[in-house]
């Protein structure tokens, strides 16, 4: 039985999600399906598995998954075959054979995110499935920078995680976060080893509030001290996250070279 890890991309409006659910349409259920018509192996034998989760909406660049066949293919076969039994909404980027240890999810040190955030005064028709509009004016944005930077190292992210997490320990090590000004576009990035249910979507959503002038540049950093901050931060909707990129230990570094960056 070979091990393979495919590179996939997927534009997530059409998804209520990555993992499989009865009924609907999911990024796994797609992909399930697809490399069972090229194998003739079922999920069952696949034994699917992906570094990350992404709600219905959210959008991945640089997601990792893998499986199990006993099908002997070349890493181009595995892309155009897949890719030519799904919609073109997501494309598996490329594909290579990993050694039995690997595991998309358990192997990753740590996964990047990205949302986008337009500031125009009329919302642009082509960004909006994949970038927030925010139609009030961000007088605050040099404060806005400052709390979300505040939010790196290891902290309890309690406040910023929703029920349903996958993680039962709700501290979390931020290694990076920032915000990029572009003028019309706030991109916000962070890299974590691990993430709460919907923490990133609440991170945007209190540091909008900070850019807003509702509440000061601290804001962030005190809700990451339980009972010292009352406010809830809004869940920013789902069009403006990406799951940008996932970081291997090694020997699993470099495992598809520049295709698998940082979040840049």
């Amino acid at each position: 039985m070979r091990n393979v890890a495919l590179l996939i991309a997927y534009d997530g409006s059409g998804f209520a999600g990555s993992q499989r659910q009865v009924g609907v349409r999911t990024v796994q259920s797609v992909l399930e399906h697809a490399l069972e018509g090229l194998t003739g192996e079922s999920p069952e034998v696949a034994r699917f598995a992906a570094a990350g989760r992404t709600d219905a909406g959210v959008h991945a660049r640089g997601m990792v998954v893998n499986f199990r066949s006993e099908r002997l293919l070349a890493p181009r076969s595995w892309v155009g075959g897949l890719n030519a039994r799904m919609q073109d909404d997501i494309r598996v980027l490329d594909a290579v054979e990993v050694e039995e240890g690997f595991h998309s999810r358990f192997s990753a040190v740590a996964r990047s995110y990205r949302y986008e955030v337009l500031t125009t005064r009329v919302p642009d028709p082509l960004c909006r499935s994949h970038v927030l509009w925010e139609p009030r004016p961000l007088p605050a944005r040099d404060a806005l920078v400052e709390s979300f930077r505040s939010i790196v190292g290891t902290h309890d992210f309690t406040a910023f995680g929703s029920a349903g997490s996958s993680e039962r320990n709700p501290v979390c090590t931020v290694m990076e976060a920032d915000v990029e000004d572009r003028g019309e576009r706030l991109v916000f990035r962070v890299k974590a080893r691990s993430f709460l249910y919907h923490m990133v979507r609440r991170l945007v959503g209190a540091a909008l509030e900070v850019g807003r002038g509702r509440f000061p540049a601290a804001t962030l950093r005190e809700l990451l001290e339980p009972g010292k901050h009352r406010f809830v931060p809004p869940t920013a909707p789902a069009r403006g996250l990406v799951f940008w990129s996932v970081d291997y230990r090694p020997p699993y570094a470099g495992l598809f070279g520049s295709l698998l960056g940082g979040a840049t």
